[in-house]
């Protein structure tokens, strides 16, 4: 009897030990970790482990002249401006940006909507770390995303090319997510109707004609 739950466990710490790979892969400044929340990393590795959301990997070849490839450096040019990618600029991160642009080429010309995003495929590219509940709020905040995409860090040991996965949830698991996030949302309007409450009397009232 005490042997199923323990399988059960090992699954789910192996599932939740791959996702700190594949989604907090990059070290140095602003690395995070899948376990800063566990709430939502239980949900999301639940999910995975009963098929509601389906991920798949996908092996490359990194291409160390990427930046020769003028195709992909026109792409990179147009989108880093919009977004944080600005951050990073002739630094190791630009080249593996690049290259993952040149691994979803097959998915549409990309644009940039909050996110690196493919409208012809509904596809959004992820080339950076994110945790499990900014997933949830991306695919609540965007349900025309089908499919996530993110390449970790490619420069990894015992791996003889680099892997980028794919997470595409079923309809049950996006409302799941939904759910969550609701959740989250009315947890911290209640904590902020609290503590707005407890200062009552401490803080003084913004007078509302000075704006």
């Amino acid at each position: 009897m005490g042997k199923e739950p323990d399988k059960k466990y090992e699954t789910m710490k192996k599932i939740m030990d791959a996702l700190e790979d594949i989604l907090c892969s990059y070290q140095g400044r602003g690395h995070q970790s899948v376990y800063v929340d566990l709430d939502s990393l239980a949900l999301f590795t639940s999910l995975i482990a009963y098929r509601q959301i389906q991920v798949e990997n996908y092996r490359y070849d990194y291409d160390d002249n990427i930046r020769e490839d003028e195709e992909a450096r026109r792409i990179y040019r147009e989108l880093a401006p919009q977004t944080r990618w600005r951050v990073g600029r002739h630094t190791q991160i630009e080249p593996i940006r690049m290259n993952a642009l040149k691994q979803l080429s097959s998915l549409g010309m990309p644009a940039y909507q909050g996110q690196i995003y493919y409208a012809d495929t509904g596809s959004v590219l992820i080339c950076g770390e994110i945790l499990p509940y900014e997933i949830f709020q991306l695919l609540t905040d965007m349900p025309e995303v089908k499919k996530l995409y993110v390449f970790p860090y490619p420069f990894r040991e015992g791996w003889e090319k680099p892997l980028y996965f794919s997470f595409e949830p079923t309809e049950a698991a996006r409302e799941e997510m939904r759910k969550y996030v609701d959740k989250k949302l009315d947890e911290m309007l209640r904590i902020m109707r609290e503590k707005s409450e407890s200062l009552d009397g401490i803080i003084p009232k913004v007078n509302e004609d000075i704006f």
